[in-house]
């Protein structure tokens, strides 16, 4: 499974949006009449969405690495321990999509981006963010400058 390019898709007259066959394609044939939707944990006014499976499968990953196996049992039976999944958890929503791919957007989701007739659906590899495309353009040229200097520290000999 791999997330690929930036589309912007214009909201329907209903305030829908359409995921892609290209995004479509990427959930799990299993797994492809739903996906999940959650708040990016650092960046506000971003949407993450993943398949099911991807989601489930990366909080269980979250919950090792963050807490290890004793932490684990521990956030399962404190009901006061933080547990970064369950933080994750709480906000994300399984999304039904028609046939199509259409979906609806719930409205907290609507609203963090500040949705104006479109979104922008950007592939990260294991999962695709949705972005307000204005902030997604700021976003894209300020790591295309970073990009840039990356680039620029491989140099590593060349003279």
């Amino acid at each position: 499974m791999a997330f690929r390019s930036e589309i912007l898709i214009k909201l329907d007259k209903k305030g829908r949006v359409l995921l892609p066959a290209a995004f479509r394609d990427e959930l799990p044939p299993d797994d492809r009449g739903a996906f999940v939707l959650y708040h990016s944990p650092n960046v506000p006014g971003v949407v993450n969405g993943n398949s099911r499976f991807g989601f489930d499968a990366m909080l269980d990953r979250l919950r090792v690495e963050a807490l290890g196996p004793k932490g684990s049992l521990k956030v399962a039976l404190d009901d006061e321990a933080f547990d970064p999944a369950g933080y994750l958890s709480a906000s994300a929503r399984t999304i039904a999509m028609e046939p199509d791919g259409r979906f609806s957007l719930p409205a907290e989701f609507a609203q963090a981006l500040d949705v104006e007739g479109s979104v922008m659906l950007v592939g990260k590899g294991d999962k695709f963010q949705m972005w307000n495309p204005a902030r997604w353009q700021a976003r894209r040229d300020g790591d295309r400058e970073k990009m840039a200097a990356f680039v620029r520290g491989l140099g590593g000999g060349d003279a």
